[in-house]
């Protein structure tokens, strides 16, 4: 449901919501199919919403992903570089 959301309106309650509810198991497969196409590094996956935190850097989810394709952790916040 939060997933759905978050694809049609990339808000950021949406996204943490789901990200919240995710398991530490969950696979990249069901993430996309959750939230959908990533901002993929290769190394992480990234989602975006249309804003900024009090630090002026984008909102958003990140997944980072070990050698083997496996989420090894996930977070919500500023995505500040």
């Amino acid at each position: 449901k939060y997933g759905r959301h978050y694809q049609k309106h990339k808000d950021f309650k949406s996204l943490s919501k789901a990200v919240d509810l995710m398991t530490n198991e969950i696979t990249t497969q069901q993430v996309k199919k959750i939230l959908g196409e990533p901002i993929d590094n290769g190394f992480d996956y990234r989602y975006l919403v249309d804003s900024t935190g009090s630090n002026n850097c984008n909102l958003g989810a990140v997944f980072t992903i070990d050698n083997q394709g496996k989420i090894k952790q996930k977070w919500v916040d500023e995505i500040c570089e």
